[in-house]
């Protein structure tokens, strides 16, 4: 473990980590996985409080976490210093080992600022490996550590989780992506989206201006679909309507699946999608007929050039596993969405 530590420096007022070579070997593991080195009492402590911030929980109709800590023992650290994610946590107040490691790796200048409360988290890429994301967590006590965790748990969530989105992303398109029929797309019915190269289309009807993707594989799918409305009121969008105008295509494409309507499970939010202001609904869908559901989240909203509503929506099925990877991989390729004037305007940008 010592060999890991030592080559760890605070400088100023960020962090600099110092390895012995350069041509740095790729980090390993889940991208929605984050390894915690911290002294067991930190740990008992925080433990909760880091779960809190870090762990965000999604029913699928089972609850599963976009992204998930594991606690690393002190001794045990270099087995996990080639993980692609970790986070070292540590307190000033405490003598235990990794809170002395971390209180000496700061610089007097950062330490000054961790005590004044102006400065408890250190973020680095790369450390001891490449494309690994380190999160260094350092305070005066643990009630204070914890209370500054709280109070920036978006930011810190999303250290993670943007990073999680992004290797996603590089890998979805990283071969084989369905480059022509987004063309398709853009050429028929003026918008388009990027497409992985395992969906095939799985029904058109123009005459419904609907349009759905699906992936099918043993006991698992997932699908996309797109409807437009031309000539819209954007006064219409409200939950009410995102949801019926749900309900009535899955009912007659999708074998009758229905969204569950109860608030404990079925939330909303405004949300911006597209670089454009949008109301989000997830959830579950149900199909009693065929004794099946699974996670959905739809993206209503108005395009202005166009005059059109646009509704998005992606749902997964896989009971033998874990949803949340497929969904994030729908989310990723319907946020790909952009219009034939979205293309001239960057078009113009670019010249």
């Amino acid at each position: 473990m010592k060999q890991y530590f030592t080559r760890v420096l605070f400088a100023t007022s960020f962090l600099v980590l110092v390895v012995s070579c350069t041509n740095k070997k790729e980090s390993y593991g889940d991208g929605s996985h984050v390894y915690v080195i911290a002294d067991s009492d930190t740990w008992s402590v925080l433990e909760d409080t880091l779960k809190t911030v870090f762990e965000h929980t999604i029913r699928t109709p089972q609850p599963e976490k976009t992204i998930s800590l594991s606690h690393v023992p002190t001794e045990k650290f270099g087995e996990f210093a080639m993980r692609k994610n970790l986070m070292i946590v540590g307190t000033l107040d405490s003598d235990e080992e990794i809170s002395k490691k971390v209180s000496g790796m700061l610089s007097a200048d950062v330490k000054a600022k961790v005590k004044d409360g102006s400065a408890y988290v250190f973020p680095k890429n790369n450390p001891w490996a490449a494309n690994q994301n380190l999160l260094v967590l350092a305070g005066n006590s643990h009630d204070e550590l914890g209370q500054k965790l709280l109070g920036n748990r978006d930011y810190l969530y999303n250290y993670f989780y943007k990073r999680l989105i992004s290797g996603t992303r590089e890998r979805m398109f990283s071969r084989l992506e369905q480059k022509e029929l987004s063309e398709e797309l853009m050429e028929k019915y003026g918008w388009s989206i990027r497409i992985q190269h395992d969906y095939t289309v799985n029904t058109e009807r123009s005459d419904l201006n609907f349009y759905m993707l699906r992936r099918s594989l043993p006991g698992r799918e997932r699908w996309l679909f797109v409807h437009w409305v031309d000539n819209a009121d954007p006064a219409i969008i409200n939950e009410e309507w995102l949801i019926d105008t749900r309900d009535r295509f899955t009912q007659e494409f999708y074998k009758g699946d229905l969204v569950n309507r109860n608030p404990i499970v079925l939330r909303f939010d405004d949300v911006n999608f597209s670089n454009r202001p949008a109301l989000m609904a997830e959830g579950l869908w149900e199909n009693e007929t065929e004794m099946a559901g699974g996670p959905f989240k739809s993206y209503s909203f108005f395009d202005a050039p166009s005059g059109r509503i646009y509704l998005i929506d992606c749902a997964v099925y896989f009971p033998g596993g874990a949803k949340i990877p497929f969904l994030l991989q729908l989310d990723i390729m319907a946020g790909t969405f952009k219009t034939i004037n979205d293309v001239k305007n960057k078009s113009e940008d670019d010249s």
